[in-house]
């Protein structure tokens, strides 16, 4: 130890003269080989030194930064009354807060409400406690009268606002400037998803009356109370908006959003939407269709996925081909269909095969044990059912004459008598599929027909452009058809299968009557209780697939596209495609990158 310090004594750092004379000593091989050495000791200290950092270095979000998000068609009435564009809704959700706020997840937060509300015990009556200190984005502050006013206006027959019905059998009462009830007929399960519309500000709209309630400028130059709000609006020149750029609103109640600038960019169609973000001049874009999102990663997009509540399937119509009156043909069908190859084929793998109208969002996992393609059983259920292949492929039930002969005694003789009865009409196997001139829905209604043909069934496709087709559903003019449903909410789940819905304005499209099935929607819109409801909609699941009345086969994926920037995005179940936006207070657009010994610091900074 001793001679170790005496090492440490006598060392001592080189004089210049010293370190000059060694340099003198060197060879010019020497010198070579010493200047090499140092240069290697450095570059090796600098990677080492590098390696060492990035152990220590972690991305951390930060707040700031902007994003630019295109979408197709015009936000032209960002009002929660009036909206019925996505494009609308997307803008609606950004500017607009609501009592209660409807997470990605499916799950409902306080919003401008200080909690969950106070239910009574009949489950009629619904009371609200307001936060402290609300103010819409020009800095009026929030009062119950704003609710009330929101809700007389959506109840407005003259305004027209597709929430109307939401609305009509509830009366909102004030009990306090604070404080708000909401007195319901009956039990309704699924109220808490209508307090989460957007409140308007009465100070802006009292003076606008009804019949120019549509027409008023704040429906562009909307104020709201939302995470974002409007700064300016870029018009062409009729003066209709092309984009819209919004910076956080510092109060909003959830807290202060993380990314400081939105910009919104209207495009008129996917092709376009998808043009600009290969071009860098947009950042994100939502609802890309399957076929494009290749083309979409190969830029350099991060690309997120959520399986929407759109249900599509086929849909019968006994009253235009009496075929489906025939349980069998029905049951074969479903055998012949192969599910997989039309999510894998029309979709790109990008949605998941369904047999039921139920979606996820409403009864978890409804969908998950999709029966398997069986040619051979759908064939032989035809086979059994009287329906004969022909030559040509395709099959026929009737039509072939009979010959009987029958015996009788005359006189004590016995008699022989010959009667050809003649032949009953044919039937044809066959029908006509109604469906739109879009191209997922028109390669769906082709691989199906093909599908169905190698049981023998002849499909006829009819293609019509949306606006005629929404004609001919409303006037129920098709014999099968491929169409989809989307179900945001348990109530849609009533609008489309309760056989009060039957005929237009309904939207029972399959004409659907079962007692048992009215009954079971009828409970499960005033059961509270979550296993009790479940039980309903597995009751109803088992009852329709008994009878069929439409087959049910696959829910799309939306496809949202974004930079890689943009992290704490969550759209795991989307109940709808604006709904992407209900957490983007949480989103960050920007990242720095600190050690780890900072990171506390920094996210709480």
């Amino acid at each position: 130890m001793q001679s170790f310090f005496s090492f440490i004594k006598a060392f001592r750092i080189p004089k210049r003269l010293e370190l000059k004379n060694a340099y003198n000593t060197l060879t010019p091989n020497q010198l070579g080989i010493f200047v090499s050495a140092v240069v290697i000791t450095i570059i090796s200290i600098v990677i080492i030194l590098v390696h060492i950092n990035n152990y220590f270095m972690v991305s951390v979000p930060e707040d700031g930064g902007s994003i630019t998000e295109g979408i197709i068609g015009i936000p032209a009435l960002v009002n929660p009354v009036l909206s019925v564009s996505n494009a609308d809704k997307d803008m609606t959700t950004l500017v607009y807060s609501g009592l209660m706020r409807k997470m990605p997840d499916g799950s409902i937060i306080p919003d401008l409400a200080e909690s969950m509300p106070t239910i009574s015990d009949d489950g009629l009556t619904y009371t609200f406690k307001l936060k402290s200190k609300l103010i819409f984005h020009d800095k009026t502050p929030i009062t119950v009268d704003d609710i009330i006013f929101t809700i007389d206006k959506i109840k407005d027959p003259l305004i027209k606002s597709p929430r109307k019905a939401q609305w009509d059998s509830v009366d909102a009462v004030k009990i306090d400037d604070k404080t708000i009830a909401f007195k319901l007929k009956q039990p309704y399960a699924s109220f808490l998803n209508n307090t989460t519309v957007g409140i308007l500000p009465l100070h802006i709209w009292k003076n606008i009356n009804s019949t120019e309630f549509s027409l008023s400028g704040f429906n562009t130059k909307a104020v709201g109370s939302g995470p974002y709000m409007i700064d300016s609006i870029q018009k062409n020149s009729d003066g209709t908006p092309e984009s819209y750029s919004l910076s956080r609103f510092k109060k909003f109640a959830l807290g202060l959003p993380h990314i400081k600038n939105i910009n919104i960019v209207s495009f008129a169609n996917e092709k376009e939407l998808v043009d600009a973000l290969i071009s860098g001049d947009i950042d994100q874009a939502g609802g890309i269709s399957p076929e494009n999102t290749e083309k979409v990663v190969k830029a350099g997009y991060a690309i997120h996925t959520s399986t929407l509540p759109r249900m599509f399937g086929l849909f019968f119509n006994q009253n235009e081909n009496k075929i489906f009156a025939d349980q069998n043909v029905i049951n074969a069908i479903n055998e012949a269909l192969d599910r997989q190859a039309l999510v894998d084929t029309v979709l790109y793998s990008h949605g998941k095969t369904i047999d039921n109208p139920v979606p996820d969002t409403i009864l978890a996992d409804s969908n998950t044990e999709i029966a398997s393609v069986d040619i051979d059983e759908a064939n032989k259920i035809l086979d059994n059912a009287g329906w004969v292949k022909g030559d040509d492929g395709y099959r026929t039930k009737g039509g072939v004459a009979k010959t009987v002969t029958t015996t009788t005694k005359v006189k004590g003789k016995t008699v022989k008598k010959t009667t050809t009865i003649p032949a009953g009409p044919k039937s044809n196997l066959s029908f006509s599929i109604t469906t739109g001139d879009d191209t997922e829905l028109d390669r769906s209604a082709h691989i199906i027909a093909e599908q169905l043909q190698k049981v023998g069934i002849r499909v006829e496709i009819k293609n019509y452009e949306m606006g005629a087709l929404n004609n001919l559903i409303r006037a129920r003019k098709y014999e099968g058809l491929f169409f989809g449903q989307v179900v945001s909410h348990e109530s849609d789940l009533y609008a489309f299968w309760h056989s009060s819905q039957r005929t237009d304005p309904g939207l029972n499209i399959a004409m659907y009557s079962n007692p048992r099935v009215d009954a079971l929607l009828e409970k499960a819109s005033k059961t509270l209780d979550a296993s009790d409801k479940e039980n309903i909609y597995k009751s109803f699941i088992k009852e329709f697939n008994s009878d069929m009345p439409a087959i049910f086969i696959y829910s799309p994926q939306y496809i949202y596209a974004t930079k890689s920037e943009i992290t704490n995005m969550v759209i795991p179940t989307l109940t709808m495609s604006q709904t992407r936006f209900v957490s983007i207070y949480t989103w960050y657009a920007k990242n720095d990158h600190v050690w780890k010994i900072f990171t506390k610091n920094k996210i709480n900074n």
